[in-house]
């Protein structure tokens, strides 16, 4: 078979065609990686597609994070499925244990069970939005630190987490505004909507203006792919580069979830 690949948007994303994901995608996981790096999010159209598939094909993008609780080595983004996570509550963009000093690589979701309604996942390039930046805003960024909370209590992703607000115990992390990719090199604009409380060294009034100018130009509508779902969807994407996002679920949805990353979170709570 012949990989071929499709634009998803001028954004990011790619749809990958012509891998089958039932047999073994090692011949080809060089190529995914490198589409994986130059546009952010790959997406596979397969039916049936087993864990152990979903897990082999993940690995080939580095080590698998086994979130789940009964060692089964993958977790269900679920409304309906006992043990299922995130049920039905709208989450506001951000990157996923960005409130850790070690943030999840890559996240893969498959798209197991959908409302009859339309639901969507949007994704927003923080690689492309630091490209993007005006010379004056990029000038007041550079160098400096954001603090990421997100408290441990909470199953609530439709606030802005702020650790004035939070309870003692919130999980909190500093990155650098402007983060490295890791494998690229490339400037990251690495504050989200909904889990960075501020920028380090500025009074709150300019923190909120500088992080609302970032945000204007991260989540500019043309910096944004929303992906509409549908069943045997699979999507992999690098969880540095984006930001995702959904609105409140409506429906049975149930999406089985595969990550990578290094370590199991290390949490530093306030």
């Amino acid at each position: 078979m012949t990989l071929e690949t499709v634009p998803l948007s001028a954004a990011l994303g790619v749809e990958v065609r012509g891998v089958d994901l039932h047999a073994d995608p090692e011949p080809w996981s060089e190529t995914l990686r490198d589409l994986l790096t130059r546009h952010h999010l790959l997406c596979f159209r397969v039916t049936d597609l087993a864990p152990a598939e979903q897990q082999r094909l993940l690995a080939g993008f580095g080590p698998l994070l086994d979130e789940s609780f009964d060692g089964s080595g993958y977790s269900l983004v679920s409304n309906v499925e006992a043990g299922g996570v995130l049920g039905e509550w709208e989450y506001l963009f951000h990157s996923d244990l960005e409130f850790t000093d070690d943030p999840i690589r890559v996240i893969s979701l498959y798209a197991l069970e959908l409302p009859d309604a339309p639901t969507s996942t949007r994704f927003a390039n923080t690689a492309r939005a630091a490209r993007r930046l005006d010379a004056a805003t990029r000038d007041r960024v550079e160098g400096r630190t954001a603090v990421h909370v997100y408290p441990l209590t909470s199953a609530r992703g439709d606030v802005r987490f702020r650790l004035a607000d939070v309870d003692a115990g919130a999980a909190t992390a500093e990155h650098p505004v402007l983060m490295a990719h890791p494998v690229t090199g490339e400037d990251l604009l690495y504050v989200g909507a909904m889990q960075t409380d501020s920028i380090v060294g500025l009074p709150d009034d300019e923190s909120e203006e500088l992080l609302a100018r970032c945000w204007d130009v991260l989540y500019a509508p043309d910096n944004v792919y929303e992906h509409v779902w549908s069943a045997g969807d699979l999507l992999v994407w690098d969880n540095l580069a984006l930001h995702h996002a959904r609105s409140a679920v409506s429906g049975r949805r149930t999406l089985r979830r595969v990550p990578v990353g290094s370590t199991v979170a290390r949490l530093r709570t306030t």
